[in-house]
């Protein structure tokens, strides 16, 4: 298995604090993998190095050996980089549909005249987008509310909405910030099953941040553990449930 994304010695300093430090991982295709750690161990300043939104103050990321640091967000998102955040960042009052087009609407190659004029070239590339659209809506049973405001939605189906968004845009990998966040005990088994089927559906390799360990330890095959900005531990689930360096850090024995 050909390893798709390789992280090394990724630090990040906010004038003299240390996020995250010397952190490295290799994700290889289709694989799934958790990053866990208490609150403030470092593991969405991952997230926002990965995509852009921080540049790292040292180390290197590697999508297909094309170096990420230099890129905007936008353009990691083209080349097959998706997330999701730990606090919904829907646009509310577009409808559902709307919210999953605009992730799509990054691989449109029609221009602003075309747009303007509603050329037949634009007109074939929005209906096609519509319809791809509508496909993801019915991965997970949202197309009878495809014309819907997003915020009207319950907040189960919003989380979902926003993993809809992420794959709109056609990514290799996708990060997923705390997805079960705020779910109940029956949305959170869905939301597992869900991620699997995706996974294997559109060939996806995941890398999760969640704090609920059942989801965690239920999906994943390899699990990083970060505390105060350092990985104390990797391995399965198995090797890090019984890891005494591990427990410690989260019971603060």
């Amino acid at each position: 298995m050909n390893t798709l994304l390789h992280i090394h010695d990724l630090t990040m300093r906010f004038a003299g604090l240390v996020a995250v430090s010397e952190f490295n991982l290799g994700l290889k295709k289709n694989e799934l993998v958790g990053l866990i750690g208490p609150n403030g161990a470092g593991k969405t300043t991952v997230f926002n190095m990965l995509t852009g939104v921080y540049t790292p103050t040292e180390g290197q990321i590697l999508l297909n050996d094309e170096l990420l640091n230099p890129l905007k967000p936008h353009d990691i998102t083209t080349r097959g980089i998706a997330r999701t955040f730990q606090n919904i960042r829907l646009f509310k009052n577009l409808s559902v549909l709307d919210n999953v087009r605009l992730g799509y609407h990054i691989h449109m190659s029609y221009g602003l005249f075309a747009m303007a004029m509603e050329s037949p070239h634009y007109e074939k590339e929005e209906n096609e987008a519509r319809q791809k659209c509508m496909d993801l809506l019915k991965i997970f049973h949202l197309q009878q509310n495809a014309h819907q405001q997003a915020k009207n939605l319950p907040y189960g189906a919003q989380r979902r909405l926003e993993i809809l968004r992420a794959l709109a845009t056609q990514p290799k990998i996708l990060l997923l910030d705390e997805p079960a966040a705020g779910l109940n005990a029956r949305e959170t088994e869905d939301l597992m099953a869900t991620i699997q089927q995706i996974r294997k559906q559109f060939d996806l390799t995941i890398l999760l941040i969640e704090h609920d360990m059942k989801l965690v330890m239920g999906i994943c095959e390899r699990i990083l553990v970060l505390d105060h900005g350092e990985t104390i531990a990797e391995g399965t689930p198995k090797e890090i449930q019984s890891n005494p360096t591990v427990i410690k850090a989260y019971l603060g024995e």
